[in-house]
């Protein structure tokens, strides 16, 4: 396996994932929650993880797949694909065109390929590990915008724990306080491309997992970028973190602006 071909089925299952999300746009969507309210899950979700998760079992039968409809596969592989077959599931459910299919391989540790397909645009962001970052097939770069007071920035959070809430109310009064531009999106790996696409300079998320950020920061790190924890750590594992991307000549400012901010 070389990282061009995982990246060949990346985007097969991404596309094979995006066709589940079109059929079921517009009709039943059998909504349900992982909590009361913030965390719902559809039947496209489930029929996009499943098409998803097909392509890459036919490829790859003995790697392993995390995604967050559910798990596929030997969990002590060393080869491992991260899956949201619907990042930005709130947005889809009410017609909002923010949403995609992240596919990403992680190999010995390290994101070696990755997909994110911005289904309503039609655009497909990959990157594979030092091969660089392209939008359909045309290279990307971040931003140069050097100053915070200039950055348009996102803060995000889907959450119905109260200190959560509190956090993220946090988090946004000192972004607020020193960012350009303040938005919430909904869809952290398409908040990742926009960044490594130069439409936004930086985005702020508390308790991130895998399958919502690995394909986006590989994409952003190639374009460019810089993804850390909180604490200026550069995010390097599968584990859920806190975490700070940027394009990266604003990183700086950014961790200052965050120092000593509330972790939920």
């Amino acid at each position: 396996m070389t990282p061009a071909s995982a990246l060949d089925v990346a985007v097969a299952a991404a596309r094979a994932g995006a066709a589940e999300l079109v059929s079921a746009a517009g009709g039943d969507l059998e909504i349900s929650y992982k909590d009361a309210r913030a965390n719902l899950v559809t039947v496209a979700d489930r029929r996009s993880q499943d098409a998803v998760t097909s392509v890459i079992r036919r490829a790859f039968p003995g790697h392993a797949i995390v995604g967050e409809e559910g798990s596929a596969g030997d969990p002590e592989a060393t080869d491992v694909w991260y899956v949201d077959p619907l990042d930005g599931t709130t947005n889809f459910a009410h017609g909002l065109p923010f949403f995609c299919v992240s596919v990403a391989l992680r190999s010995a540790g390290r994101t070696v390929a990755a997909v994110v397909y911005d289904v309503p645009r039609d655009e497909m962001f990959a990157a594979t590990l030092g091969g660089g970052a392209t939008r359909d097939g045309e290279p990307l770069s971040v931003s140069g915008v050097r100053r915070l007071d200039r950055a348009l920035v996102v803060a995000q959070a889907q959450s119905v724990d109260p200190g959560e809430i509190r956090a993220y109310a946090e988090l946004v009064e000192r972004l607020m306080s020193v960012a350009g531009g303040l938005r919430s999106l909904g869809s952290p790996a398409l908040t990742l491309c926009a960044i490594a696409a130069g439409r936004l300079e930086a985005y702020c998320e508390h308790a991130m997992d895998a399958w919502d950020i690995a394909a986006g920061q590989l994409i952003l790190e190639e374009a460019g970028g810089l993804v850390t924890r909180f604490d200026g750590v550069p995010h390097r594992t599968a584990d859920r973190a806190d975490v700070v991307a940027s394009n990266g000549f604003i990183h700086s400012q950014l961790l200052a602006a965050l120092k000593g901010a509330t972790i939920p």
